[in-house]
């Protein structure tokens, strides 16, 4: 079983600390989320939503030097001393309450589908700046003018509920994603170090990029991932029953059911992969950096060392191996010439008798 990271006693500590979790808190957006989220939102300006289990949920817009300052205001809208209610991200010295990935996404919703939150961050901007060019008191001047809105008050339910999550009990037996050995059910299991690369649209887990591919690799739909993204589920049916290290494997998953994001940042990692009994599991290691392929060096003119000019071959030894060929082919015919003129001399035979048919025909009288 794979490894969630978290010790029975921190599991008991988070447990007592659910239990005494406030029910209101203040969640500070990230400042550079706020600019993709809302259009046009001033650089200077910061947001923070407001939250308790009434129903309330107020976003609240303040300007960067008023940051340690603005946990006062916080502190009048919920109706409840600073100290009382949590904070998210964590800030020291305040109780800090950890966001679902669910939660946070809610959050980001709302924010994105409000209307009116630019125009009452640049009203704030523009008030605020004239009150530091003039010397006043910022907040008394926001007292003094009610018109000037600075909150938008929403309800919880449009984006979750507040104090309402379950209380988990204390428990002496093992944490949540553990069970007893007695209950670990039989069977082999296998520990793999695999990489896992984006191919062709697919999230593909395999040894290596640069290795070529032992099988055709097995798409798979039907996975499930845990709830921080750390890791993904996949059916075990997915290798075969008998499957074993030496078999290899290479599973290609569509890049469109990770998280908005993560295949366009996931060139290359590593990746723990777990056979067990009950299913596949995929632990997401680091990125692997590839360091880019070295350019082809060029040559400085200036080092190369010039080549001598190949020798020249005199006309004579150019011509005299055909000179002798000739000079052998005239010595060959004279002495063709001299033997033919010797046979010449010689008596020849008389000449053999000429056909009847041309021998002289006595002239017919007319």
């Amino acid at each position: 079983m794979m490894n969630s990271g978290f010790s029975v006693k921190e599991e008991l500590r988070n447990d007592v600390d659910a239990l005494q979790e406030p029910d209101a808190f203040a969640y500070f957006v990230d400042p550079s989320e706020l600019s993709v989220l809302v259009q046009g939102w001033p650089e200077e300006m910061r947001l923070l939503l407001c939250m308790d289990a009434g129903g309330l949920c107020e976003f609240v817009v303040f300007h960067n030097d008023e940051e340690h300052a603005v946990f006062d205001r916080v502190a009048d809208i919920l109706d409840r001393p600073v100290g009382s209610f949590a904070v998210s991200p964590e800030v020291e010295g305040h109780p800090c309450r950890r966001l679902l990935f669910s939660e946070e996404n809610a959050l980001l919703k709302a924010i994105q589908e409000s209307k009116t939150l630019e125009e009452t961050a640049a009203d704030y901007l523009i008030n605020y700046n004239f009150a530091r060019e003039e010397g006043l008191d910022f907040d008394e001047l926001m007292r003094q003018r009610p018109e000037l809105e600075q909150f938008q008050r929403v309800s919880t339910n449009k984006i979750f509920p507040i104090g309402t999550r379950k209380r988990r009990k204390l428990r002496t037996g093992p944490p949540e994603g553990y069970m007893p050995s007695a209950e670990v059910q039989p069977g082999e299991c296998f520990y793999v170090r695999l990489e896992m690369w984006l191919a062709g649209g697919r999230m593909r887990i395999a040894a290596s990029p640069e290795k070529p591919l032992p099988m055709v690799p097995t798409l798979v739909r039907d996975i499930a991932f845990r709830d921080d993204f750390a890791s993904v589920y996949i059916p075990r049916d997915t290798l075969a029953a008998e499957w074993r290290p030496k078999d290899n494997m290479v599973i290609d998953i569509p890049a469109e059911l990770f998280p908005a994001g993560f295949s366009d940042s996931c060139e290359r990692r590593e990746v723990k992969v777990s056979v067990m009994p009950r299913g596949i599991f995929v632990e997401f290691g680091a990125h692997i950096d590839v360091p880019p392929a070295p350019e082809p060096e060029l040559l400085d003119p200036a080092t190369l060392t010039p080549q001598p000019p190949a020798p020249r071959k005199s006309l004579w030894k150019s011509l005299h191996i055909p000179l002798i060929a000739v000079a052998g082919l005239g010595v060959t015919g004279l002495f063709s010439t001299i033997i033919a003129q010797t046979t010449g001399n010689d008596v020849a035979p008389d000449p053999a008798p000429k056909s009847a048919i041309f021998k002289t025909v006595a002239q017919m009288e007319p």
